[in-house]
């Protein structure tokens, strides 16, 4: 299951035309150097950040794997395309899920890291608390840019929900799991130990019990396919980011 070993990236920072590079602020990550070599692809776009408390990467639609019958389905929002849960993504991101996590932790943003492995691993045990442990971090908002419309797209305009809690983003973080799984995921729609960015709404236990799941709204969004842009923005911006 494992893609291989994923390289250690070297970055530069380039200032976007306007904003100037204050302290705490990345303006673009972008690759400074050659990496070593392994069996992922490379990374070939860049998180850009335009504001103090926003970032905005390219992206993909990819809805037929999200929405394909699997054991998996409705479950992740946003993989870098060449992580393994890339297949079973709404969005496959032209960026990796270290260069996000990279871009929000220089905003100034304290990732939660309240998840382990056992969140997962131990789904289906009984005794396990892991399981039942929600996602931690500061707010986060989520906005899909698509080409030739006036308004970005939020999740709750995007996707379904029967379990009718919503979604409540956090900045999970999770760094030091990146290393053993390789998802690759950017935003999972429960609190996974994968996701950088996840929905403190429901729990893993609560995904493999069936409390809700995620579909997508027809008509709303464009062919498979279609490239967007996905907006990460820090709720309340800079005020709240230690939260």
């Amino acid at each position: 299951m494992m893609l291989g070993r994923i390289c250690p990236p070297r970055w530069r920072l380039v200032a976007r035309a306007g904003i100037p590079i204050a302290a705490g602020v990345m303006v673009a990550l972008v690759l400074s150097g050659p990496l070593t070599a392994c069996s992922q692809d490379l990374p070939t776009a860049s998180v850009v950040t335009i504001s103090e408390s926003s970032i905005e990467f390219p992206a993909v639609v990819t809805a037929a794997g999200f929405e394909e019958e699997s054991d998996m389905a409705g479950y992740h929002f946003i993989v870098w395309h060449d992580g393994r849960a890339a297949s079973r993504s709404l969005f496959r991101a032209e960026v990796s899920d270290v260069q996000v996590l990279d871009a929000l932790e220089a905003l100034g943003a304290k990732p939660g890291n309240s998840l382990s492995l056992d969140t997962w691993d131990e789904r289906y045990e009984p005794d396990s608390t892991a399981p039942d442990k929600l996602i931690e971090g500061p707010p986060i908002d989520l906005y899909v840019i698509i080409p030739g419309r006036s308004e970005p797209l939020t999740l709750g305009d995007i996707l379904l929900d029967p379990g009718q809690r919503g979604f409540d983003m956090r900045f999970g973080g999770h760094r030091a799991n990146i290393g053993q799984w390789h998802s690759g995921c950017v935003v999972c729609l429960y609190s996974c130990p994968g996701s950088k960015i996840g929905n403190a709404s429901y729990t893993v236990r609560e995904f493999v019990d069936g409390a809700t799941r995620f579909r997508v709204r027809p008509g709303v969004l464009p062919e498979d396919g279609t490239e967007v842009t996905i907006r990460v923005e820090l709720a309340g911006g800079r005020a709240e980011v230690g939260q």
